[in-house]
């Protein structure tokens, strides 16, 4: 008999989730919000900021395994909850630390692994047990429920990052504001870990044997399978679009120091606009959803449109007329991100319109999340040495790469979309 779950259980459920993916991962990406204050207080250079990431995204290829291992041995639940306390063990462990660039560099791929090596193969589970769970259309996706829970993550994100960059502002020593935000991040998946414990419903987020629509157990890809799956062109088309997604929004940090540099805001206003458009704007998660499903009718559709605006916005920054108003420029910035969370955040639907098996699905979106740390990897390194070597130029290059990106993930959507019609017709 199917068990059914009432809608407080369900919507708390989603929302404790949302809580602890809002706050694991504001240390990590510390620099979104606070990347002017974390220069000053660290003494580093704008290199060794990305270097941080890269080395953060270098070792997701490491841990995954590892800690697979462990999450399989653990319920989601737990799994989710050991992630989050021992991140608010290392965000402590920050405040003593930060000051070292070695052991800073330690911690970053420490936080490595509990965040994406544990935590995240448990929220994944999580939020794709309670999709098939509630949806209404039997095909094991639930829009809904995605765009609830990114509507939490964002919202729970910019609530805790204002506290802490207000935090930061009452102080005048700017290493006691650092140190005092800190511990407000740290406080947050604290108070997550207590969410998930008495909010998240044990029996609604246990996960079930994956079996297939017969009713027998699933097969998993073997590496012998990964050669065939790579012939397929719209798989290919699937490792250029969702890569760039996921690229675009890691690179629209750029932004924070972009308003102080060449703008001329100060480093609190800037951390303003950068929760607005790094967490405020996930509250769009579920517009994006609606225009996928009902608008376009294809998710690969929308997005390569959006893209195609998008490549005209963010190309207009190279071209930005000196003595356009400081305040139209600030709020200008923030145009192209509401586009990246109404595309990054639904990305991976995309997988249901290129036919890949069931038991690939997730080889594919590894391989998707492994292309995509490139941006980490290769592209913020080499923004960040640019702008310590060739100061504003470097903005240059930046809207000049994110325009390539944006034209080519515009014809991988509509490609991927075209061909999706093409099929359905012949069915």
């Amino acid at each position: 008999m199917e068990q059914t779950y009432s809608k407080g259980k369900i919507a708390a459920s989603i929302f404790a989730l949302g809580l602890a993916g809002g706050s694991i991962f504001i240390i990590p990406y510390i620099k979104y919000v606070f990347y002017d204050l974390q220069i000053q207080v660290t003494g580093m250079s704008n290199t060794q900021s990305a270097l941080l990431l890269t080395a953060y995204s270098l070792a997701i290829f490491v841990v995954s395994v590892p800690g697979a291992f462990i999450v399989d041995r653990l319920d989601s639940k737990k799994a989710v909850q050991l992630g989050l306390i021992a991140t608010t063990v290392l965000t402590l462990l920050y405040i003593f630390v930060y000051k070292s660039y070695i052991l800073s560099l330690i911690l970053w791929v420490l936080l490595s692994f509990v965040t994406m090596g544990i935590y995240w193969p448990g929220f994944s589970k999580i939020l794709n047990v309670v999709g098939a769970k509630t949806d209404k259309t039997g095909s094991g996706k639930s829009g809904m429920t995605f765009g609830f829970y990114y509507a939490c993550n964002g919202i729970s994100a910019a609530i805790i990052n204002g506290l802490a960059l207000w935090t930061t502002t009452r102080f005048d020593d700017p290493d006691t504001g650092f140190k005092a935000a800190i511990i407000v991040i740290a406080a947050s998946t604290a108070i997550a870990t207590l969410v998930v414990q008495f909010c998240m419903d044990k029996d609604l987020v246990a996960l079930n044997e994956e079996v297939s629509d017969s009713g027998e157990t699933v097969e998993k890809t073997t590496i012998k399978d990964i050669p065939e799956l790579l012939k397929n062109k719209m798989v290919l088309m699937i490792l250029l679009l969702c890569p760039i997604c996921y690229a675009l929004y890691t690179l629209q940090s750029y932004f924070t120091p972009y308003l102080t540099a060449v703008v001329g805001i100060s480093p609190e206003e800037s951390g303003i606009f950068a929760i607005i458009r790094t967490y405020v704007f996930f509250a769009l998660a579920p517009l994006g959803g609606i225009l996928a499903d009902r608008v376009f009718h294809s998710t690969a559709r929308w997005i390569g449109v959006a893209f195609g605006f998008l490549a005209v916005i963010v190309a207009s920054f190279l071209f930005m007329p000196p003595g356009v108003p400081v305040l139209f420029i600030s709020f200008y910035t923030l145009l192209p991100s509401a586009f990246v969370q109404m595309t990054y955040t639904i990305r991976y639907s995309c997988l249901n319109e290129v036919n890949i098996p069931l038991n690939r699905i997730a080889t594919v979106t590894s391989f998707g999340s492994i292309v995509g740390s490139m941006a980490e990897v290769v592209i913020a390194p080499f923004i960040s040495w640019l702008m310590d070597t060739q100061g504003n130029f470097a903005y240059t290059v930046l809207f000049a790469i994110l325009t390539v990106l944006l034209v080519i993930g515009c014809f991988a959507g509509l490609t991927i979309a075209k061909n999706n019609k093409k099929v359905s017709k012949t069915a």
